[in-house]
């Protein structure tokens, strides 16, 4: 079965199949002109083309799709350089925040009759454990 409208598949390509990576596209970009230059299609705010009566995705642009050439690749800018401010703000966004007192993880090793007294009183047997420990401190 055929699909109504082309397609830009790539998942199946390697690193080093740039010549059908750009055949595909250039098949690709060929296909969607034709398409658009028949009309009856639109494109969305996201760069995709729509076909106007339905509403069906048609594709994205082939424009987004193009794989870039190297001279493209060399000349790019950091993310930090080209928006500083989303990049801050990802920067920013990551993981929780640091505490100001972290717990410190550490290697202990124990009589095992130990841990398994802890162990039977029950699933917070760590936390019980630690209150132990600062006790004797």
């Amino acid at each position: 079965m055929t699909s109504k409208w082309p397609s830009f598949v790539t998942k199946d390509l390697g690193p080093d199949d740039d010549a059908e990576l750009m055949r595909r596209w250039e098949a690709y970009d060929r296909d969607m002109k034709a398409i658009i230059a028949k009309g009856g299609v639109h494109q969305d705010d996201d760069g995709w083309w729509v076909e106007t009566a339905t509403g069906e995705l048609i594709g994205p642009d082939p424009e987004i799709e193009r794989p870039r050439t190297e001279e493209e690749i060399a000349s790019a800018k950091p993310l930090a350089d080209a928006l500083p401010d989303l990049a801050e703000s990802i920067k920013r966004s990551r993981g929780r925040p640091r505490k100001a007192y972290a717990k410190e993880a550490v290697t202990l090793r124990l009589d095992p009759r130990t841990i398994e007294r802890f162990k039977a009183q029950g699933d917070d047997w760590r936390a019980r454990m630690v209150e132990a420990i600062e006790k004797a401190g």
